[in-house]
């Protein structure tokens, strides 16, 4: 049974991409449906569009679509797309464990850290968070599937550039002790 006390509804869209539950938010009329709509295309799941529904087990967030936007996705360009009808059944799941954020907006601002990373609160977890811009030319899906890999590869590049200056200052030190 579920603790109603620990369920949520959002603004946004549930996917599955690569098997990982991604909730894609940001403003009205970004492009949130629209980028679904490509990840589709490409093979990943529909969960819910414009309304995600939240309930927390332990630690663990699982997220659905409400009965009555099942298996639908508006675009604006589009309309309101049947996903299993379109694209088949397998386009569409009913609920997926949430595992990162991804939030859309129109300008990027730079706050560049080499080491804060950014995160996402839902229910009491904390989540990993992607800000994209979506002024940027370069494909949204390619920067959201290479950050996925980057997560689930245990990528740091920051500890190999810190090992890199260490060396390099390491070797500067050493040429100007006389």
């Amino acid at each position: 049974m579920v603790n109603h006390s620990q369920l949520e509804s959002h603004h946004g869209v549930l996917m599955r991409i690569a098997g990982l539950g991604i909730l894609i938010i940001g403003p009205a009329g970004i492009g949130k449906s629209s980028l679904a709509l490509e990840l589709i295309y490409q093979g990943h799941q529909l969960i819910a569009d414009d309304v995600v529904e939240f309930s927390r087990q332990s630690n663990r967030i699982t997220g659905h679509c409400p009965p009555m936007l099942e298996g639908l996705l508006h675009t604006r360009e589009l309309g309101l797309i049947s996903i299993p009808t379109v694209f088949g059944q397998d386009a569409w799941q009913q609920h997926q464990t949430l595992h990162a954020v991804i939030s859309l907006q129109a300008t990027f601002q730079s706050d560049i850290t080499l080491t804060a990373e950014k995160t996402h609160t839902l229910l009491g977890l904390t989540f990993p968070l992607l800000t994209l811009s979506t002024d940027n030319p370069a494909s949204l899906t390619h920067r959201i599937q290479g950050w996925l890999t980057m997560q689930t590869s245990q990528h740091q590049p920051e500890n190999e550039l810190k090992k890199r200056q260490h060396i390099i200052m390491s070797n500067i030190k050493r040429r100007e002790t006389p």
